[in-house]
């Protein structure tokens, strides 16, 4: 596929908001149109919503309004607690799209290094790797996923990133803009081409950390968040009209969030052990498969996101994942259960969750810690850049100019400072057990080079012999 990069500016995107919303409303005479040709295509659509507690999905998201409770009325919902694990945004993404843990994948802050994924490749890369006429798209206002999508040799062939906007909430209004106008696409799609998009909102983060999960603003955000996804929904439930081509939908989240402000003006939001923090969840709705709607699984893991949508494309399966394939693992298949209320079913199936025992907690707590001091010495550095940027903007006379010297100077050993940091929190975190199991499939080729297969497949064996 042809690889494309686009930056996008909140205020531009968010034109398309409008116009999207009024082709998502307009759904009059679909059902009567029919098409020429009937998609084959396999679609996957992965939605990632950073930082969203179920129990207040539940608690102010749960209507007939909300795209939340039309996932879970069409889909299997699973309760899924990161518990053991670090509770960043960093490593839980990691873990989300390379289908295995941080004792694996190494990641242990929100700063991007390009190794980890060289060593587990993500679902990207398997996808572009083993089935390149799969378009895969990534959109997402966090830019860490963008670089996370064009790593590991076989990146992303469509890289959307989308700035912030006026606000985290403008700002992901424009994603999914962008996410509906994708899927409307594939309405025209002789082709048969089949599609991957990973679709990223984050303004659930932003207010927890800003105000915390309990508060008035982060129901408001999860309130949003099932407005956006509602429309995303009814897209998909509009091309499937026309078509007849159905989607595999995954909705799911990093993390959970402390539930009260830490400092005043500041939570500290997540990171750390309490059930509230290790709380997740993954909604799988599976084109063509109806049997199991609004039904609940207590086996669903973050980790099995990247193997089922291997498996949904038909793409065999790396055998040092840790998650495993929704679609076929017989534990899973075994353990859906359709509750009377799922609503009150999901609440208790989230009480079930605790903390780890004492000396877990202690080492990823401290895991934790260490590896935010390179974190907030990169925003600290990244601040006043931006500070001394909009003196240089101003262009005043010699002021300016000493603006953008000192811009070079900070840049420098800044980043110099950082740079040494990480790699000091890195081996830290290692000691803790952070990237200590390495892998036992072998690394993807580099592009271009031929899988060796022995000399074997390289001599016509029989004709030496005579």
């Amino acid at each position: 596929m042809t690889k494309v990069k686009k930056f996008l500016c909140g205020a531009a995107a968010a034109s398309l908001v409008a116009g999207a919303g009024a082709a998502v409303g307009t759904q009059v005479g679909l059902s009567k149109v029919t098409a020429d040709w009937m998609l084959t295509a396999e679609h996957v659509l992965l939605i990632g919503l950073d930082g969203v507690n179920l129990s207040k999905v539940l608690e102010y998201a749960y209507n007939d309004d909300s795209g939340f409770k039309t996932a879970m009325d069409q889909g299997i919902t699973g309760t899924a607690s990161i518990i053991n694990h670090t509770t960043l945004s960093g490593p839980s993404w990691s873990t989300v799209l390379t289908g295995v843990w941080d004792d694996k994948h190494g990641v242990f802050n929100n700063l991007f290094r390009a190794e980890p994924y060289n060593l587990w490749p993500s679902v990207f890369n398997l996808i572009e790797y083993n089935k390149p006429e799969i378009n895969t798209t990534i959109i997402s206002n966090w830019e860490y996923l963008n670089q996370l999508a064009d790593s590991g040799g076989y990146p992303v062939d469509n890289n959307v990133f989308v700035g912030p906007g006026d606000s985290p909430a403008d700002s992901d209004a424009s994603v999914t803009a962008l996410t509906i106008a994708q899927i409307l696409a594939t309405a025209d799609n002789p082709d048969d081409i089949s599609n991957f998009l990973f679709s990223y909102q984050s303004q659930a983060d932003h207010a927890g950390h800003e105000f915390a999960g309990g508060s008035e603003e982060y129901q408001q955000a999860i309130i949003n968040l099932g407005g956006n996804l509602q429309q995303i929904l009814a897209a998909i439930a509009q091309v499937q009209a026309l078509t007849g081509d159905d989607w595999s939908i995954i909705v799911t989240t990093d993390h959970g969030h402390q539930q009260t402000v830490t400092l005043p003006g500041l939570s500290i939001g997540h990171g750390f052990q309490s059930p509230n923090e290790t709380s997740s969840f993954v909604i799988f709705d599976q084109a063509g498969s109806n049997a199991t709607d609004g039904s609940q699984n207590l086996n669903f893991s973050i980790a099995d996101i990247t193997p089922t949508i291997l498996s949904l494309f038909g793409i065999d399966l790396r055998s040092d994942f840790d998650g495993v394939s929704l679609t076929d693992d017989p534990t899973v298949l075994d353990s859906h259960v359709t509750p009377v209320d799922l609503q009150q079913a999901l609440l208790a199936a989230l009480a079930m969750y605790g903390y780890p025992n004492i000396g877990n907690e202690l080492t990823l707590g401290f895991r934790t810690l260490v590896g935010s001091v390179p974190y907030f010495l990169n925003t600290f550095v990244n601040q006043i850049d931006q500070f001394l940027q909009g003196i240089v903007n101003q262009d005043i006379f010699l002021i300016s100019g000493l603006a953008e010297g000192a811009q070079l100077v900070n840049n420098f050993f800044g980043g110099l400072t950082v740079d040494v940091t990480n790699t000091v929190a890195q081996a830290i975190t290692h000691l803790l057990g952070s990237g200590v199991i390495a892998p036992t499939d072998a690394p993807l080729p580099l592009p271009g080079v031929a899988e060796f297969t022995g000399w074997e497949s390289l001599l016509d064996l029989d004709a030496l012999v005579g």
